[in-house]
């Protein structure tokens, strides 16, 4: 991953909508938008889009997960739920 313009130094991306910092490792509580057979669809608290490969909610469930890898270009996510 090419480092953030913001902040070159850690080379994390920041979320260019929302300036929200997403880092590998962080857990965070996020909202599902969309269930589909490979995974969910979710979004963070600041509005950021996810993808949880693998996951099972409901629609409108707030589940927790671990960030996996932020795309600052895209501004976007992917996690893994957390038991």
């Amino acid at each position: 991953m090419a480092p953030c313009p913001t902040h070159p130094e850690d080379g994390e991306g920041v979320s260019r909508m929302t300036g929200t910092l997403l880092k590998a490792g962080d857990e965070v509580d996020v909202l599902v938008k969309s269930a589909k057979p490979f995974g969910l669809f979710v979004e963070s608290d600041s509005g950021v889009p996810g993808l949880v490969r693998g996951g099972s909610a409901a629609v409108g469930a707030t589940v927790r997960v671990r960030v996996i890898e932020f795309d600052s270009a895209e501004s976007r996510f992917s996690a893994v739920l957390v038991d």
